[in-house]
């Protein structure tokens, strides 16, 4: 609790001190949190509004796409590949039967050695 008053008193006295509200905010978007919570939580000073967390985000991966490049350049990585299936199924009744429910999906990963 103390943390968080901390925190809210912090950005409320300068906008560049929102470590918590940042961590907060993107956590509130990977859990699926409706963009009403989020709002509301931005509100009272818990978490960083919606086009902050975008921004955040889109900033994280601009970061990780330009290390996995650099990576890719020294010659230092290996590759893994993985090719698996998903079979989608409708947890809800639909009207028109799709039997097209398998996905055929390749993971690649970039290992640093």
């Amino acid at each position: 609790k103390k943390v968080v008053i901390l925190s809210i008193m912090m950005q409320s006295t300068n906008q560049k001190s929102d470590a918590l509200q940042s961590v907060i905010g993107i956590f509130l978007q990977s859990s699926h949190s409706p963009e009403k919570v989020i709002d509301a939580m931005a509100c009272i000073g818990v978490s960083i509004s919606q086009s902050a967390i975008h921004s955040a985000i889109w900033s994280l991966l601009a970061e990780s796409h330009r290390n996995i490049c650099a990576l890719g350049k020294t010659m230092l990585a290996s590759y893994a590949y993985a090719n698996f299936d998903v079979d989608l199924k409708s947890h809800q009744p639909v009207a028109k039967k799709s039997s097209d429910t398998l996905k055929h999906l390749t993971l690649g990963l970039l290992f640093p050695l």
